[in-house]
């Protein structure tokens, strides 16, 4: 074989398994309903969402799912569009926007508050599962504190599962709606800890 068609069927091949590989397909965990989620004129007060922690077996551009008791699997084509955990730390920004009404300044100062009352957000996700056809779950310890005022918080636990249909739309969905459910018990939780009721924020958290 000469060199000219040694190069040609080298070409050949590499446009064969260029057409033949799968596509990569992208997944967000921000609703469309949140991405344009803007707070209230004149709020109450503001809130700072740190940075959000998930484990580090997810901590993957690959969407891993669990296959087994003991077997976790990233998929190959199937990606979260960002990092794992800026993807959950604006879905949970968004989320508790709408639901309060009210900014969050990020990684701001504190300066940055203009003179409302601000309450730091602290969220780590313990789990982030998902088994395809079944269900998309959290498990999260979040914490509320005050900022001027260090005695006014709490620390809480929540775990949510949304049940799923099959394919990886459904599971981008599926953790979706349990990151919103999330977002709702911290707003409440939120919302009694600004009402000095410190004691019941996480049974307020759960309630609803």
């Amino acid at each position: 074989m000469n060199k000219l068609s040694l190069a040609a069927l080298i070409a050949a091949t590499l446009l064969a398994a260029c057409q033949s590989a799968a596509p990569i397909r992208f997944y967000t965990l921000l609703p469309a309903a949140t991405r344009d989620a803007a707070p209230a004129q004149d709020p109450a007060f503001r809130i700072e969402l740190g940075t959000v922690t998930i484990p580090s077996q997810v901590d993957t551009p690959k969407i891993v799912i669990r296959e087994s008791a003991g077997r976790l699997t990233p998929v190959e084509g199937q990606r979260w569009i960002a990092p794992l955990a800026d993807e959950a730390r604006a879905a949970l920004s968004a989320a508790l926007t709408q639901k309060l009404g009210v900014p969050d300044i990020g990684y701001a100062s504190a300066s940055e508050a203009k003179g409302l009352p601000l309450y730091r957000i602290r969220v780590t996700l313990r789990r982030f599962e998902s088994v395809l056809g079944r269900q998309a779950l959290i498990d999260a310890t979040w914490t509320i504190s005050k900022a001027s005022d260090a005695s006014k918080s709490a620390s809480c636990d929540s775990r949510v599962e949304s049940t799923i249909a099959a394919g990886f739309d459904a599971l981008a969905e599926g953790h979706q709606r349990a990151l919103m459910v999330l977002a709702g018990r911290i707003a409440r939780g939120l919302e009694a800890l600004n009402a000095g009721k410190a004691s019941s924020v996480c049974v307020a958290a759960e309630a609803g």
